[in-house]
């Protein structure tokens, strides 16, 4: 729990028992939630406006990061690099979604191959996510 406070204060965030309930979840867990994963996990103890508000923050400081999969809805993971902050989030990494269980992990050892584009075009965002069986499935 230690740890948690200690994120919390590093990304300039208040240590509430909601904010430290949400970052033990998402430290519980190897692979991305969506916001109902996360209101399942939480049974309910925290109200979804809390949720939704503690997802942004946490977004927006630099602690978890979007995970596009093709799922209609959004999944968040952890940031794993020290960098990331609400400027930037260093998550140009691919995305595994398994078939069978439907979770979605971070392959960040798999950096996503540069692309050359067009003159004029700019990036501001990239994600690539894969699809098949994880390592506990297959």
């Amino acid at each position: 729990m230690s740890d948690v406070k200690t994120l919390l204060k590093k990304r300039g965030l208040k240590v509430t028992p909601a904010r430290t309930t949400i970052l033990e979840v998402f430290n519980g867990k190897n692979y991305a939630l969506s916001f109902k994963d996360l209101n399942k996990e939480l049974g309910g103890a925290l109200d979804k406006v809390t949720i939704y508000r503690t997802l942004k923050s946490f977004e927006e400081s630099g602690i978890i990061h979007e995970v596009m999969d093709g799922s209609p809805q959004v999944k968040y993971a952890l940031c794993h690099h020290e960098g990331c902050s609400s400027e930037v989030h260093y998550d140009a990494h691919v995305h595994f979604k398994c078939e069978r269980c439907n979770r979605t992990y971070c392959l960040e050892s798999t950096q996503i191959p540069t692309i050359v584009l067009p003159q004029g075009y700019f990036v501001s965002k990239q994600f690539v996510s894969l699809q098949g069986m994880c390592k506990n499935c297959h």
